[in-house]
């Protein structure tokens, strides 16, 4: 390696930002007063605004300044249920980032949806563990040789490196993901993750001796836990910025919010930061590195991005006495972690003339009125199951069949869901902002009765830890046109002891074995995710039907009278023992 000396950089940062383009209105602890009150806190505008400043600082105290992006910016809010990626492309583009890794939920509805967004951003993309040498050509949407992807080098073995230089010194950059991607996304299939350790293992060696430069950084959408893992076992990496675990550093308790430990872990020679999510906060690090790419010093924090508004509650209806807003403005303006600061007004009107609107329209769209309270749980208990899960199958099924396709049932992830619904009316807003918000089709598939049985216990055993280590209790399965009983005393394998579909004409029959079904679920779902394996292994791919879940229950809910008591609309769908 030639001569290298010491640099001192300045890093911006963010992660998980889940199309959260906007302020987010948090509740806020406030000394000298016993109620919280609420501040519309972060978005782009002012994550621009701050970024900008930042910048500025920079350029007089450091060698170089760098704006990183941990990954996940799909999913989230209205704006991906209407934009999907063109919204964030736009946006992350005023932003001016130097560099964003992928994150998993870039990866929700497959290779393409990436494919659109490389097509449409003006920042290196890397992804330096995805190996797409052996996409399968001539498909409609590929990723393969799109100019922003950094992606794995299969001939080398190594993540795709990003070179920045600052005054003669070199900072080389690389990203690594999850290894299992494919058990939480929906990578395709001949685009598979490589060792995340392995990978950055040899990419360290191969900067060091082709690069010539120690000043490492390795962009991460590992998670928390597994970036202080690889700062303790891997040497040469000078600083990893992380996102995925949505972990906010720094202590916030002044303002009621928790401590997360100091912001910045270093661990052996390697400073770990990470920025929280939903572009609540900027993290802002300065680093000196030494002539062996080591941290020397390290100064900065994660700041909160507040304006000028507070309220008594979340949806403004309710502003604070002067007093007490006096109280509450004199307390945040001394806090060392909150920046006060004016959103940059480019960002704010492209968000307002070419977004907001739709999203707008959303909410003041009822699709229908409920009667009652829906309630939701993943597992049932000793009141009985989920009330809307099965309401979801049923949209499932209407769209599945308005469409033209003849389908025998219905299977959901009680994870999908993800709100109770209370009395009233229901907005088109609420159903794709909180109830179902993740952006995904509806896929059709076609499993032999074995596959559903197998698929069943499957999901069951994950959701309840039976006999296995499950990845959690969204998985537990609810259906429409299909009812089964499971006991959870007979040995594993054997834990479906009846299985039936409901045919047109209302009747229920068993299902037969060797037969082939035809299924409706989620892409998630029907790509055999957590406990549904035996799914993976069907004759004929899953295609999607080009609607997306939140999509068919508004659909349904319109042209269906769910406005029925929920007692009335449910099934007998399922039996625990």
């Amino acid at each position: 390696m030639p001569n290298v000396t010491p640099i001192t950089l300045s890093i911006a940062h963010i992660n998980d930002t889940h199309s959260h383009f906007e302020p987010t209105p948090i509740s806020l602890a406030v000394k000298g007063l016993e109620d919280r009150i609420y501040a519309n806190v972060g978005g782009f505008a002012r994550i621009s605004s701050v970024v900008k400043s930042f910048k500025q600082e920079a350029e007089n105290d450091t060698d170089g300044f760098l704006f990183l992006h941990a990954g996940d910016c799909f999913q989230g809010t209205l704006y991906y249920s209407l934009f999907k990626g063109e919204a964030n492309a736009t946006l992350l583009n005023m932003l001016n980032l130097d560099a964003m890794a992928l994150g998993n939920h870039e990866l929700d509805l497959g290779n393409a949806a990436v494919s659109k967004f490389l097509d449409q951003i003006t920042f290196p993309f890397l992804a330096g563990n995805w190996d797409v040498s052996r996409e399968l050509p001539n498909k409609e949407f590929p990723v393969k040789g799109k100019a922003p992807l950094l992606p794995y080098d299969s001939e080398l073995k190594i993540a795709s490196v990003l070179t920045k230089e600052f005054g003669g010194k070199k900072v080389a950059i690389f990203s690594v993901a999850l290894d299992k991607m494919a058990d939480i996304a929906m990578p395709d299939p001949d685009t598979p993750f490589v060792n995340s350790k392995e990978t950055i293992i040899n990419t360290v060696k191969y900067i060091h001796e082709e690069i010539g430069t120690p000043h490492i950084i390795l962009l991460s959408h590992l998670g928390y836990d597994q970036d202080l893992k690889m700062a303790e076992e891997v040497e040469g990496l000078s600083v990893i910025v992380g996102g995925h675990s949505h972990v906010l550093q720094g202590d916030f308790s002044n303002l009621g919010l928790g401590d997360m430990g100091p912001y910045g872990r270093q661990i052996n020679n390697t400073l770990v930061v990470q920025a929280g999510c939903h572009s609540l906060a900027l993290g802002k690090l300065t680093v000196s590195l030494d002539e062996k790419g080591r941290v020397t010093s390290h100064n900065g924090g994660n700041f909160l991005m507040l304006g000028r508004s507070l309220a008594m509650d979340a949806s403004w209806d309710q502003s604070l006495p002067d007093k007490v807003f006096q109280t509450a403005k004199a307390y945040l303006l001394e806090q060392p972690n909150v920046i006060h600061c004016r959103g940059d007004d480019a960002v704010k009107d492209v968000i307002a003339a070419r977004y907001r609107p739709a999203v707008e329209k959303l909410k003041s769209d009822v699709v229908t009125n409920l009667p009652a309270r829906l309630r939701h749980i993943r597992v049932p208990d000793d009141k009985g199951g989920s009330e809307i899960a099965p309401l979801v199958c049923d949209a499932m099924m209407y769209s599945a069949r308005t469409r033209g396709h003849a389908v025998d049932f219905a299977i959901h992830n009680a994870g999908g869901v993800r709100v109770s619904l209370e009395q009233g009316k229901l907005t088109a807003a609420e159903v794709a902002g909180r109830l179902l918000p993740f952006a995904i089709d509806l896929m059709l598939y076609k499993p032999t009765g074995l596959q559903v049985m197998q698929a069943l216990e499957g999901a069951i055993n994950n959701a309840t830890n039976n006999s296995v280590e499950g990845t959690g209790d969204g998985s537990f399965p609810y259906t429409s046109g299909l009812r089964y009983t499971y006991e959870g005393n007979k040995p594993k394998g054997s834990r479906i002891t009846q299985l039936e579909y409901q045919t047109l004409d209302g009747s229920w029959h068993a299902i037969e074995l060797d037969k082939h079904y035809v299924a409706v679920s989620s892409a998630y779902t029907s790509q055999g995710k957590e406990g549904y394996d035996s799914l993976k292994n069907m004759s004929e791919c899953p295609y999607s039907i080009y609607v997306t879940l939140a999509d068919s229950f508004i659909e349904f809910a319109r042209t269906k009278d769910i406005l029925l008591a929920p007692e009335q609309s449910l099934q007998n769908y399922f039996s625990l023992t």
